[in-house]
C-alpha cells in the first residue's frame, strides 16, 4: 500500500514539474496574442493546482482558505477555457491539438466538468487535500492527454 501511495505521489509530483517547465518554455517567442493569453491562462491554473501540491508535500502549510481560493480560482479559470479557444489561433509554439476545433463541445464539456469538480470540492482539512487535488489532476489529464501536445 506504501508504494502504491509513493507512487502516485511522484506521478503527481512529476507532473506538476513537468507541466511547469513545459510552460515556461512554450511562452518564449509566442507571437499569436490569442495563444498568449491560452497560455497565460493554463499558467495560472498551473500555478494555482502548484499551491496545492506544494500544500500537500508539506513545502507550504497547509492553509484551508488559501486552497480554497486555489481550488476557486482553477474553477474559474477552467470556466473560461472555452472561450479562450473558441478562435482556432495557431502559432509554432502552440501546444494545442487541432482537434480541439473538431470537438470544441467535448472540449467545453471536459473544461466545465473541471470548473464544476473545484467548484463543488473543498478542502478543510489536510486529509482532504490528497483527494482534492487528485479530482482536479484528473480533470486536467483528461484534457491534456487529448488535446495537448
Amino acid at each position: 500500500m506504501l508504494e502504491k501511495i509513493n507512487l502516485k505521489r511522484f506521478v503527481l509530483t512529476f507532473a506538476l514539474l513537468a507541466l511547469s517547465a513545459t510552460i515556461l518554455l512554450a511562452h518564449s517567442g509566442t507571437k499569436d496574442p490569442l495563444v498568449i493569453k491560452r497560455m497565460e491562462l493554463m499558467t495560472s491554473m498551473a500555478e494555482n493546482t502548484k499551491v496545492l501540491g506544494q500544500m500537500m508535500k508539506k513545502k507550504i502549510a497547509f492553509d484551508s482558505e488559501l486552497a480554497t481560493r486555489a481550488l476557486r480560482e482553477i474553477a474559474k479559470l477552467s470556466k473560461a477555457t472555452p472561450a479562450a479557444f473558441k478562435v482556432a489561433a495557431s502559432d509554432p509554439k502552440s501546444e494545442a491539438k487541432s482537434i480541439i476545433w473538431d470537438e470544441f463541445d467535448y472540449f467545453t464539456d471536459l473544461a466545465v466538468q473541471l470548473g464544476d469538480s473545484a467548484t463543488s470540492t473543498t478542502i478543510k482539512s489536510y486529509e482532504e487535500l490528497r483527494p482534492a487535488l487528485m479530482k482536479v489532476a484528473a480533470g486536467c489529464k483528461a484534457c491534456h492527454s487529448k488535446y495537448r501536445e
